[in-house]
């Protein structure tokens, strides 16, 4: 009889551990691919002719390079490809005319490289394409003593005329002896021709920003010396004088930065509020001082305004922004009611985009609606019709019904200070369920992280089944002023903190299980996902980063990094510290020099070609922790600071995957 009972348990085990292997592949078959979240979009940078009737879009090629693509609106077309290459990206473009484009391209595996990188014109159908910058240091024509019309690298666009020409505005860089930028000059270019015809005589030195008038010509300039700022005023007129208007340190609070200049000849600028906040503010050069009261404010947030003008009047029509999710409001009443019409139309809870040529009388505009579901659809409103039709969508492969929703809050640190938080819950899991956790941490640092638009990562993770926690932590972007200088000098410290608090506040919530939470990022999310498990030991059981920042001390003394001297010389030392006079606090806060007290598995992934982060970051971090007895995997790709390759992307999630699977569901 016991012989039969130990049979039957086997035969009941075996049948057990049959059925959980079949269950996992049936639940691992039901997951979403990674490419999903990986494979690059469909319909990207969307930008309209100034009729309206054509619209720009770049189109995925092989292994993440983009192209340039052009479809009809009047009436919708296929989209045809006009230009792209095999070893680099098509990363923007800009309608000149109705007819021609120009668009930037670059090649990541290197800083300058012959005919693959640089700024090309080309009319809507591909025809007469022309170089117009090449990333060439010098050029000429193969011996001719005709000097060539291409610009060499250290030229960049500025803006579009807008004037129904073939002409933009380019700015050339001069550098001081160190490689600093010194000052940039200005400049008229032909597409079609070449033709540059310089403006910039008689600027004050140390000029960075330009700013146009109605007229197209230069008004206001931003100037730069010695970790100061100046900002100079020039009345209409070619013959008219710079005149110094304001001056303050480049990090003080009543500072403010040009913007624009419009149809009236008002000078608006960028300058803090009394809670701190960034908004559009009057300048009256001849007071020298701001209005009291904002042009456009929103409350708890920076503006960050991108301005839709009237390309003949100069007249500003609206202004786009995001807050906790892209908004725009329009000063014009027609597309203010356009936009209400809009919204009412599509599905509640979308944000939708205007993007319009001339927008002040297209008859065509493209309406680009997300949600933190939705990646991204894209329709045509026909301005004569009143009708709306459906173009596409960015990820036609995404069913917005598998994602997660997002929510934001605000969480109080130790301190007090008030943290934004972004949560994506799983799709189908109730929102006071705890969770295994990821803590997703925004690079920069000082740059918005994220909002409430759909975002690859935190969705892949939510796919998953994770609970993801993307905190803006101290000294991120977009928050006001006190949120930003909060985290100067607070590397592996503060703002490491508020990361920590974050996670306790998600678990009070019953969000997050305390006990299953890991920690991932890149850039500066990378860094902290490293130093997470060194300054809280016990809040992660595990940490996944991707061209992190291993050793402050390297950021100051690597000279190949794209970090300037100038910035090691007056930014650095207040954002992050003083290399010798916070040695101490440095090292401290630097994961390559406490390498030992990681007692959790890492994850480290890097780009080779990476001149932000250089290498040498994840090669020191890499032979230290072996030493020590991390539990590590690491790996390389022929990447620059991110992901261009979506194979290369999907490699690394997997891996990920695998390592949240490991720690967080044993």
């Amino acid at each position: 009889m016991g012989a039969t009972w130990i049979c039957s348990v086997k035969v009941r085990l075996a049948w057990l551990l049959l059925l959980m292997a079949t269950t996992g592949a049936w639940a691992r078959e039901e997951l979403l691919p990674i490419g999903h979240f990986t494979q690059r979009a469909s319909i990207d940078d969307v930008t309209l002719s100034p009729s309206g009737k054509r619209m720009a879009f770049l189109a995925p090629g092989a292994k993440g390079l983009h192209k340039l693509a052009v479809m009809d609106l009047d009436p919708i077309s296929e989209p045809r490809i006009v230009a792209g290459f095999a070893d680099a990206r098509v990363t923007s473009a800009t309608w000149v005319t109705d007819d021609r484009l120009i668009f930037e391209a670059i090649e990541d595996s290197v800083e300058v490289r012959s005919g693959r990188a640089g700024t090309f014109a080309v009319d809507h159908d591909g025809t007469d394409e022309r170089n117009l910058i090449a990333w060439r240091w010098s050029i000429s024509d193969g011996g001719s003593q005709i000097a060539s019309r291409v610009l060499p690298y250290g030229w960049a666009v500025h803006s579009i005329a807008g004037d129904g020409s073939n002409d933009i505005f380019v700015y050339q860089v001069m550098n001081d002896s160190a490689g600093d930028p010194k000052q940039i000059s200005l400049g008229r270019l032909n597409t079609s021709t070449g033709m540059l015809r310089m403006l910039s005589h008689g600027m004050p030195e140390g000029t960075h920003t330009w700013v146009l008038d109605a007229r197209l010509e230069p008004r206001m300039v931003q100037a730069y010396r010695a970790g100061k700022q100046y900002v100079y005023w020039r009345e209409p007129g070619a013959q008219s004088k710079w005149v110094e208007v304001a001056a303050f340190d480049a990090f003080d609070p009543a500072g403010f930065n040009p913007w624009l200049v419009d149809g009236d000849g008002r000078a608006l600028v960028l300058a803090k509020g009394p809670a701190g906040t960034e908004a559009i503010y009057r300048f009256d050069e001849a007071a020298r001082k701001l209005d009291p009261e904002p042009v456009l404010s929103v409350k708890g947030f920076d503006l960050l305004p991108v301005g839709e003008l009237d390309s003949r009047t100069k007249r500003l029509l609206g202004v786009h922004f995001r807050v906790d999710r892209p908004m725009s409001y329009w000063f014009d009443p027609d597309l203010q009611g356009i936009q209400r019409g809009v919204d009412a139309a599509l599905p509640a809870g979308r944000n939708n985009r205007l993007y319009c040529g001339e927008c002040a009388r297209s008859r065509f505009i493209v309406v680009r609606s997300s949600s933190d579901r939705q990646p991204g659809e894209y329709f045509l409103y026909d301005r004569t019709k009143r009708s709306l039709s459906r173009i596409g969508a960015s990820h036609p492969w995404i069913d917005e019904n598998t994602q997660g929703r997002r929510t934001m809050h605000r969480v109080s640190a130790r301190d007090g200070l008030p943290l934004p938080v972004y949560v994506t819950h799983p799709a189908g899991r109730q929102a006071d369920e705890p969770l295994p956790t990821v803590v997703l941490v925004h690079g920069g640092p000082w740059q918005r992280g994220s909002s409430l638009n759909w975002k690859s990562w935190a969705q892949f993770l939510a796919s998953r089944g994770y609970r993801v926690l993307e905190p803006e932590f101290r000294g991120s972007d977009g928050y006001g002023e006190g949120h930003l200088k909060a985290g100067f000098k607070e590397w592996g410290r503060a703002m490491q903190d508020d990361l920590a608090d974050v996670v306790q506040w998600a678990a009070g919530q019953k969000l997050a299980d305390a006990s299953k939470v890991c920690i991932m990022g890149a850039g500066y999310g990378g860094y902290a996902s490293l130093m997470g498990p060194i300054a809280h030991p016990g809040t992660y059981q595990c940490a996944i980063s991707y061209a992190g920042i291993t050793d402050i001390d390297l950021m100051y003394s690597i000279s190949w990094s794209k970090h300037t001297q100038a910035t090691r010389r007056y930014s650095m030392p207040v954002l992050i510290g003083d290399r010798e006079g916070d040695a101490q606090r440095l090292a401290a806060a630097s994961p390559l020099k406490r390498v030992g007290e990681i007692k959790v598995p890492v994850l480290l992934g890097h780009g080779l070609l990476d001149q932000w982060v250089p290498h040498d970051h994840a090669a020191k971090f890499v032979r230290a922790a072996k030493r020590e007895g991390v539990a590590l995997e690491d790996v390389s790709y022929q990447e620059a600071h991110g992901f261009v390759d979506p194979d290369n992307e999907a490699d690394f999630l997997r891996r990920a995957e695998r390592l949240l699977e490991k720690t967080l569901r044993p």
